[in-house]
């Protein structure tokens, strides 16, 4: 048996096509289908409104966490976001050299790197916002955003980040 093609997932429409050709079933009360079909669908728009933006969604992500948190350690920034070390790495080092980004190692600890953001990271993701700031119409899908708010609500109790919230400005 061959492989689900990640690209044929993906295909812009295959949200309309695939809802005209089968049937969901039981897959409607799975809630990692249920995830995974809406940040497709997200993604599809995300495409669509990108072109002006210099950063991905997962870019803004890291880089709206680094400013967040001046001086977060690379290793706990990959572990809270589930990235691999030496992706993080690759990641970091490339937002260094965009200068998004500072990393310093302390003297006394040459195994830590910290990180913080630097004023064209703060310009980047100025201009990002509109696209990947809460709230985006493009993440809505057919909610109102009253629903919308619901959502992300049960989402944050879901991942265990209600907790954090409680802390955070």
């Amino acid at each position: 048996m061959q492989g689900i093609n990640e690209q044929e997932l993906e295909a812009p429409g295959r949200t309309e096509l695939a809802a005209e050709r089968v049937i969901y079933g039981e897959l409607r009360h799975n809630t990692g289908f249920l995830l995974r079909m809406a940040w497709l669908q997200v993604s599809e728009k995300l495409d669509e409104n990108s072109l002006s933006v210099s950063l991905s969604a997962a870019e803004y992500t890291i880089l709206q966490m680094i400013a967040q948190c001046p001086g977060v350690r690379q290793g706990h920034l990959a572990q809270a976001l589930y990235i691999k070390p030496a992706a993080m790495t690759r990641i970091i080092r490339a937002f260094e050299e965009r200068a998004l980004v500072l990393r310093e190692i302390p003297v006394g600890d040459r195994r830590t790197v910290r990180l913080s953001i630097r004023p064209a990271g703060r310009k980047a993701l100025e201009q990002a916002r509109p696209l990947f700031g809460g709230m985006a119409e493009h993440e809505r899908g057919a909610l109102n955003v009253e629903e919308q708010r619901q959502l992300n609500q049960l989402l944050r109790r879901f991942c265990g980040l209600e907790r954090s919230e409680a802390q955070a400005p």
